[in-house]
């Protein structure tokens, strides 16, 4: 069961990231060589793609260079950014991705994704667009920009949008036709390892277990009493274990435990014998490739706004997931040997990779088609339905609830008014009777 502060979770990531969104920017525009290019007219672009994830101000580069401009997400986008589309982004159905919740909802937590989709609409509204207005203003004054739309009119121009996601990772949602999904541009089948790995992996039988926590948290950086938990339970199991260890001090390891600086991540998981895949948290280019290769993942999320594929994929049965925060010897030692015995567990992650393999064109050349397509049909805004227009409270038909409310508050009154004089007039009416027949009976 949830605690109760986790419904916070949903409201405070969204504070958090409009905080922190513009810092990022920051960053970036403050390098030397971002600043030049800005600034320089000497080049020429048909098309300008962007990364889209709280970096609203780069759509004006479209602008200074007079090109067509496609954004990439690269994490599932939030109700805010897809209004921008008429993307349909319904809160009953479809989780804010901060949420940590799936498609299947109870009242409490569609209320709770209700209220957050909401709050997105208003606080994006009065605090995230006046900010990357401001930034354009500042750090984009190339030649040219005073005639510069403003960057709602810009934003809502963007012809194209390429997104990270796929239904077999994510939620099946219904798309408009200029957003597009193209997860796993980056995979492809796997590559022979190298001799000494390749004859590894091919000799252990039993399994292989595939650790890399990645940058987020790496193994020198965990306490002693969790690495030692890690090292007592997977010297526990049959499987063999390869960890991606990136410093020279290690711990005494269990005669099972093979530790490296460096893996060819990808191919070791398109190995035959890779039965268990555990990452740090749930980077979106892990679980995709999990899925790809059809292996099972234990996870480790460490921070609550990267939950969100891992969740996904232990609602499709593919997956185990341990709060870093909660991580206990007998939590890890229960989900490894749970997600190593059952066979449900690969056979979910088999079926998943049949699904995301099984696709009419290959990731990478659908974002090509579709980028090619945009150059060809002179920004192919045809593919836009009329709701590109709306701004966010006709996008989620505030103004319509707004009047039908005041519609029936209005007829409610008038109803109100009409009963209460028919009733004044029934009785005054009977009154009269009353009198009438007094009067009678006294003569």
């Amino acid at each position: 069961m949830k605690h109760n502060f986790e419904y916070l979770n949903p409201f405070i990531i969204l504070i958090v990231n409009l905080y922190l969104a513009p810092q990022r920017i920051l960053q970036t525009l403050n390098n030397t060589k971002v600043k030049e290019f800005i600034y320089s007219d000497n080049y020429h672009f048909d098309v300008v793609l962007f990364d889209n994830i709280y970096q609203h101000c780069f759509v004006t580069l479209g602008h200074k260079f007079g090109a067509h401009v496609i954004q990439l997400f690269s994490t599932p986008p939030i109700a805010f950014f897809s209004q921008w589309h008429s993307q349909p982004f319904n809160p009953s159905f479809i989780p804010d991705p901060n949420s940590g919740y799936t498609n299947y909802m109870s009242f409490v937590t569609r209320l709770i994704n209700f209220l957050s989709t909401l709050l997105q609409f208003i606080l994006y509204s009065i605090f995230y667009m006046p900010k990357q207005n401001e930034i354009m203003f500042k750090y984009f004054n190339y030649t040219g920009w005073e005639n510069r739309p403003s960057i709602e009119e810009m934003t809502k121009n963007i012809s194209l949008s390429l997104i990270n996601t796929h239904f077999t990772i994510g939620t099946v949602k219904p798309l408009v036709p200029n957003i597009k999904e193209v997860a796993g541009m980056h995979l492809k089948p796997a590559l022979k390892l190298l001799k000494g790995l390749q004859e590894l992996m091919d000799n252990l039988t039993d399994g292989v277990v595939y650790i890399s926590f990645g940058s987020v948290i790496t193994p020198t950086q965990l306490l002693k009493y969790q690495l030692k938990v890690f090292m007592r339970q997977l010297g526990q199991i049959k499987q063999n274990v390869l960890w991606e260890w990136e410093s020279n001090d290690l711990p005494k390891l269990p005669s099972n435990v093979i530790v490296n600086k460096s893996f060819p991540q990808k191919d070791i998981l398109g190995h035959l014998n890779c039965v268990l895949f555990t990452p740090h948290s749930d980077s979106i280019l892990n679980t995709e490739e999990a899925i790809y290769y059809g292996v099972p993942m234990l996870t480790i999320s460490v921070f609550e706004d990267q939950q969100y594929n891992s969740i996904m994929m232990e609602s499709k049965g593919a997956t185990l997931r341990i709060k870093y925060a909660d991580l206990t010897e007998h939590l890890f030692r229960n989900s490894l040997h749970k997600i190593l015995n059952n066979a449900s567990f690969k056979e979910n992650a088999i079926k998943l990779s049949k699904l995301f393999h099984d696709q009419p064109m290959k990731p990478l050349d659908l974002a090509v088609y579709w980028v090619e397509y945009v150059i060809s049909h002179n920004g192919a805004h045809h593919l836009k339905t009329a709701g590109n227009q709306l701004n966010w409270f006709q996008f989620m038909l505030i103004d319509v609830i707004f009047e039908f409310i005041i519609f029936i508050l209005i007829f409610i009154f008038i109803l109100y008014y009409i009963l209460e004089k028919m009733y004044k007039t029934f009785m005054e009416s009977d009154e009269s009777d009353t009198d009438t027949d007094n009067n009678k009976k006294k003569e």
